[in-house]
């Protein structure tokens, strides 16, 4: 039922394309017949023409060679000069006929008349060939080219439903596989909306339909396990996050209450560093799930990389990590500076836990560019392409929100954001459009 309707709704239009082609085609090949016939006919005035120029009779003797060059060349001849008129077309000239290029009738029969002028003489050639033999003619020249077409057009159909057939096949294939997905993800699942085709397709858009609400459902419970699963995954990074600075906190703060003076003055220099931390993480989290708009203004790319730096230096001093900064004179960035630092102190802080033995990152900043160079091992190549998708890190403990930060701040300024990794290193591209 299925294959019959659609394999019906592939062939009638096929049949009235073909028909209208075939149509196309006469007419063609009705104005291929009518020139070709008019082509012979020219070159057959013209050698008709040609003969009797090179026939040199004295204007009587020419009725009697006329006869015979009247049969080769298929036609009526008349040659009218000033000797008189010599016709084939019976014992007397027609004298009271006008003789001209196109249609004419002589004693009843009609002719096509084609005129030439000798070359050597006032005399006139009119070459006269009977209708008949021209509609004759056109028929032998357009029979073949519609047989040809005929033929072509029929092959052309059987190719349309061997098509169909191969199309109707699938089609009501795929239709039942879209009916069984649908009942194996969801049973037998209702669908609303009005079918948008008749027939087999509107049987097969409705099939999808239950198969995609049937998916859909599916879907949802995935989704709701994937976020169960992701606020999992950010409980449990945030509590590594805040583990170990709060286990700093508290061994500062017993030292204050027991050590000595030299002892008490690191116990506070180390638990101010930790607040710092975990308020920056905490700060992280915020902006990356609740950004606030916007403060954008022109800042001295100096001072704001410098700004970043007095930040992180307790951090990177205790990670024996040694930065150096770099500026170009006069480098400016139109931007939100707590956004931009927030950034930059992301990128330099990953460079430095990129480096758990210590080493050396280079900040560099220009016209339209800030460089963050690490001498780490690189980025892994399985989180590569993912890099900056939030939750995804190469630490045991962290929430991997730190590039994620950093991409989202970049975008919110429409900077561009790359990085070039290996295995002596990582460096972090922002760059922007210089004087935008």
């Amino acid at each position: 039922m299925l294959g019959s309707r659609l394999a019906r709704r592939i062939v009638l239009p096929l049949l009235i394309l073909l028909a209208a082609l075939f149509g196309v085609l006469a007419w063609v090949a009705v104005q291929i017949a009518e020139d070709r016939v008019e082509e012979e006919l020219r070159l057959s005035a013209d050698r008709v023409a040609h003969a009797l120029d090179r026939i040199s009779l004295a204007p009587e003797h020419r009725a009697g060679i006329l006869p015979s060059l009247a049969g080769l060349a298929g036609s009526e001849l008349v040659v009218v000069g000033p000797a008189g008129r010599f016709s084939t077309l019976g014992d007397e000239p027609p004298s009271d006929t006008v003789l001209g290029d196109g249609a004419l009738v002589v004693n009843g029969v009609e002719y096509r008349a084609l005129s030439r002028h000798a070359a050597r003489g006032p005399d006139v050639y009119y070459v006269l060939t009977p209708e008949e033999h021209i509609a004759q003619r056109r028929l032998d020249v357009l029979v073949p080219v519609l047989v040809a077409g005929a033929c072509g057009l029929l092959a052309a159909l059987v190719f349309g439903l061997l098509i169909s057939r191969a199309i109707v096949r699938p089609v009501q294939a795929l239709a039942e596989t879209a009916r069984r997905v649908a009942l194996e993800h969801g049973g037998e699942v209702r669908v609303t909306g009005a079918r948008r085709s008749p027939g087999e397709i509107g049987d097969l858009e409705e099939a999808f339909e239950r198969m995609l609400a049937a998916i859909r459902q599916s879907e949802a419970v995935l989704r709701e396990t994937e976020r169960f699963a992701a606020l999992g995954r950010l409980a449990s990074g945030i509590a590594h996050e805040l583990r170990n600075p709060l286990t700093a906190i508290r061994l500062a703060v017993e030292s204050i209450s027991t050590g000595d003076a030299k002892d008490r003055e690191e116990a506070v220099r180390v638990a101010s560093a930790e607040i710092e931390r975990l308020d920056r993480t905490l700060n992280e989290l915020l902006h990356y799930v609740r950004p606030r708009p916007l403060r954008l203004e022109e800042h001295d790319l100096q001072g704001l990389l410098a700004d970043a730096v007095l930040l992180l230096q307790p951090q990177l001093d205790h990670l024996q990590v040694a930065l150096t900064l770099h500026v170009s004179e006069g480098a400016t960035v139109r931007a939100d500076a707590d956004r931009v630092r927030q950034a930059i102190l992301n990128l330099v802080l990953n460079a430095a836990q990129a480096q758990p033995e210590g080493g050396s990152i280079e900040l560099r900043g220009s016209a339209g560019r800030i460089v963050v160079r690490d001498k780490g091992r690189g980025i892994p190549d399985k989180v590569r392409e993912s890099i900056f998708e939030p939750f995804v890190t190469t630490r045991a403990e962290g929430i991997g929100l730190g590039l994620a930060v950093v991409k989202q701040v970049c975008d919110e300024h429409g900077f561009t954001l790359r990085f070039e990794t290996g295995a002596d290193g990582t460096t972090f591209f922002i760059e922007w459009e210089a004087g935008s």
